[in-house]
């Protein structure tokens, strides 16, 4: 439902491209973009731009270099201001940091805990890292941080899968067990269009990309 007179904030999410060393747990791992990251951010870019031209206002970036590298390239090629903002850097995942699904598997032995955080995250945590309510939290706060944009403004913000998992559980209203549903691609996109009206807010997802 689009109310009439609504204040709009358009806010584009997209995950960082293959980092070096290709798919991993990650977390806050601070591996660079590898060369076919690169490509993939820009193609994904590409298909965002109106007549070679940006539609964004600024630009919104985790702290990693994975996503702040290109923001800022992008932010020069283009004349948009970039903010680096701490809270959306990826979940810490402790002891499962920078190793692949197989070795975690391998470091869990008897227990598949890894299996048991994709099927519920509400019920478990990796090994000596971020807890998810604690993650759940700070990513909240950095939504409603990025609400507080002027009405009419139009965000590219720049982050990972665990975080545009966690804003994207909020705007659907999910439960905390639905906060890794999306199983997101490299520099997959979506569209979510915030309007403040008569009743209150309301956020819609408009599209996911790729």
């Amino acid at each position: 439902m689009r109310f009439t007179n609504a204040e709009v904030i358009i806010l584009d999410l997209i995950r960082h491209g293959e980092p070096v060393g290709g798919r991993m747990l990650r977390g806050t791992t601070d591996h660079p973009l590898s060369e076919l990251g690169w490509q993939q951010m820009q193609t994904a870019i590409n298909d965002l731009l109106i007549d070679r031209n940006p539609p964004w206002d600024a630009i919104v970036s985790s702290p990693l270099s994975r996503c702040r590298e290109f923001s800022l390239w992008l932010g020069e090629q283009h004349d948009l201001p970039v903010t680096i903002e701490p809270a959306l850097a990826e979940m810490n995942l402790g002891a499962w940091e920078g190793k692949t699904h197989a070795e975690v598997r391998a470091f869990e032995k008897d227990t598949d805990r890894q299996a048991a955080l994709w099927t519920d995250p509400s019920r478990t945590s990796p090994p000596g890292g971020e807890s998810v309510e604690a993650f759940d939290k700070r990513v909240g706060a950095a939504w409603q941080g990025l609400l507080e944009a002027p009405s009419g403004s139009h965000l590219l913000v720049v982050c990972h899968l665990f975080v545009t998992n966690a804003v994207l559980r909020q705007v659907l209203e999910q439960p905390l067990s639905r906060i890794l549903a999306f199983d997101l691609p490299y520099a997959a996109t979506c569209r979510i269009r915030h309007e403040r009206h008569a009743l209150g807010e309301t956020s819609l997802v408009e599209w996911i990309g790729r």
